[in-house]
């Protein structure tokens, strides 16, 4: 299948045939294994991926040298989009949950797509304010949720992905400790998971 039919797919959208052509010639797939580093803290990217199969996760290091995981991606979902928007370096690491099999769109290029085509200007509008809306949705649960219903709504956000995830990182994410979190995840196990 040819990069433009992922997307259209995955995004639900309708690709014109001059922007599919130009996505098939510029933008190219590219395979991770699962614990890879796409992108270092601190380091600046030049690409935006779309993953086709596979879970991301980024995280910051704390002043303690933990690390405190920002946000997941999976299938049909950009990563890396920080440079996109800022141009600037990485404020947190990506790395790869599973192995992923992505295309790779650069920066430039998207931003010359945005240009030329108002449908692929609305859908980055769209993403973005999809982005924003998540995370103000997860400062309120971090600051209005005690702890089992910050794990339910995670299970709720993400179906498919808590029991793709290692524990420790939903921990991370939901702001609680994993040995936490396996006490919730067995008290829960006969109504929730059944």
């Amino acid at each position: 299948m040819n990069a433009n039919k992922y997307l259209e797919k995955g995004l639900g959208i309708k690709v014109e045939e001059n922007i599919s052509d130009m996505i098939n010639a510029e933008a190219s797939f590219v395979k991770f294994p699962c614990k890879h580093s796409v992108l270092l803290e601190g380091m600046k990217s030049t690409n935006l991926y779309f993953i086709i199969s596979g879970i991301v996760r980024g995280y910051y290091i704390d002043e303690q040298g933990n690390d405190v995981t920002k946000c997941f991606s999976s299938e049909n979902e950009f990563f890396s989009s920080e440079g996109l928007r800022t141009g600037s370096i990485s404020s947190f690491t990506i790395e790869c949950l599973e192995e992923c099999q992505c295309i790779k769109l650069s920066y430039e290029f998207v931003h010359r797509i945005i240009k030329k085509n108002e449908n692929f200007k609305n859908l980055f509008i769209t993403l973005y304010l999809k982005e924003v809306n998540k995370l103000e949705n997860r400062v309120k649960n971090l600051t209005l949720m005690n702890a089992e219903e910050r794990y339910i709504n995670f299970c709720k956000q993400y179906p498919y992905l808590h029991e793709r995830i290692e524990l420790k990182y939903i921990a991370s994410y939901i702001g609680i400790r994993a040995a936490s979190l396996s006490r919730i995840r067995n008290g829960m196990k006969n109504t929730f998971f059944n």
